[in-house]
């Protein structure tokens, strides 16, 4: 009885030479004027195909981004000079972390090549272990062994031997590893500070009458003060109001101050600011080491604390005589110790 009565359906061609065939769905429902059950995505495909797609677009958006930064910096016409490996002490002899890169600054003050001295040294350390930016400001009047020359000052190095062999006596003194070094001349510093409209800092009242009083400066002082490059320049080289420690102290609350305004700053402006530095600089990257250093900070810019001390501190030195100048005689091993504390294992410094 039931094969007659699909046959009158027009559904005779089911069974061929014996075993069933597949039909649509749409075929079995046609005629009774039912529409097929709806076949819906499993649960969390449609979310996930969404998260894919997303992930997707973001990283064709950063891999485009980082193809033109990496194109700017190329095209910018920055100075590339190559440091090379540390002769005078081996890799594994240093502190180092692959998830904390160490960039050194130095202010120099003038750009002739070699001949001048270090008017400034910061270690910035971007910390990606403890969500920290850290700067160290090594003094220039320590006093130690620069390699292959005699005992002198910190800052004497880059006069011997420019930018490498400054890296090479931080490292072989202090046990550091330094992945890259940036340069910039004071007299190229204050374009740097314009082009991206200068900063904000406390000033207090001592220095803005100092300042005011031995400069072409007029400034005043208070908790925030908005200061342009030369303002800055001469509030960084203030030398005879207090000691050399406050000086460095007054170079770090500069490189923070800077941190905070890049953050604070469009990206079209920080792309243009940057265009507008490169060129001023000299360090040993590549441009997509460039590139990449400047993604880095810029996350570290957005998340991280900054914190800071100097080398060597108080209780790490003494002070006195070599010949005819006043030196700072650090306590190597206790700088060691303090330096690895502060970069490594996260140890905030002492109020």
């Amino acid at each position: 009885m039931l094969l007659p009565e699909l046959r009158s359906r027009g559904m005779e061609d089911i069974y061929v030479s014996g075993g069933p065939r597949e039909i649509p769905l749409e075929e079995l429902y046609a005629e009774g004027g039912k529409q097929p059950p709806e076949r819906k995505p499993a649960p969390g495909k449609k979310k996930k195909h969404r998260f894919r797609t997303f992930l997707k677009t973001a990283a064709a958006i950063i891999l485009i981004i980082f193809i033109i930064f990496t194109a700017l910096a190329a095209a910018s016409g920055y100075t590339k000079q190559n440091l090379k490996s540390n002769r005078y002490i081996s890799k594994t002899s240093l502190n180092n972390n692959a998830l904390i890169t160490n960039i050194l600054l130095i202010g120099v003050d003038d750009s002739s090549e070699g001949t001048s001295r270090s008017d400034s040294m910061i270690l910035v350390s971007l910390d990606f272990i403890h969500g920290k930016i850290k700067l160290t400001s090594l003094l220039r009047d320590c006093y130690l062994e620069i390699p292959g020359k005699n005992n002198a000052k910190l800052n004497a190095a880059y006069s011997y031997g420019g930018a490498q062999l400054l890296c090479d006596t931080i490292e072989y003194n202090f046990k550091v590893d330094i992945d890259h070094y940036i340069k910039v001349d004071f007299g190229m510093f204050t374009k740097l500070i314009d082009s991206i409209g200068g900063i904000d800092i406390e000033v207090t009242e001592k220095e803005a009458k100092f300042i005011n009083r031995t400069s072409r400066q007029n400034i005043n002082y208070g908790s925030s003060v908005h200061l342009n490059g030369e303002e800055t320049l001469v509030y960084c080289r203030i030398r005879k109001l207090d000691t050399d420690y406050m000086r460095s102290f007054r170079q770090r609350k500069v490189i923070s101050a800077i941190i905070n305004k890049v953050n604070s700053t469009s990206p079209v402006e920080t792309l243009r600011a940057v265009w507008n530095v490169l060129p001023l600089l000299e360090t040993d990257m590549s441009a997509p080491e460039i590139t990449l250093n400047a993604f880095r900070g810029g996350i570290c810019a957005l998340l991280f604390k900054i914190s800071q001390i100097r080398i060597p501190d108080d209780d790490l030195m003494t002070t006195g005589y070599a010949g005819n100048q006043w030196v700072e005689r650090p306590d190597m091993e206790g700088c060691i110790k303090r330096l690895e504390d502060f970069i490594y294992s996260g140890t905030e410094p002492e109020n």
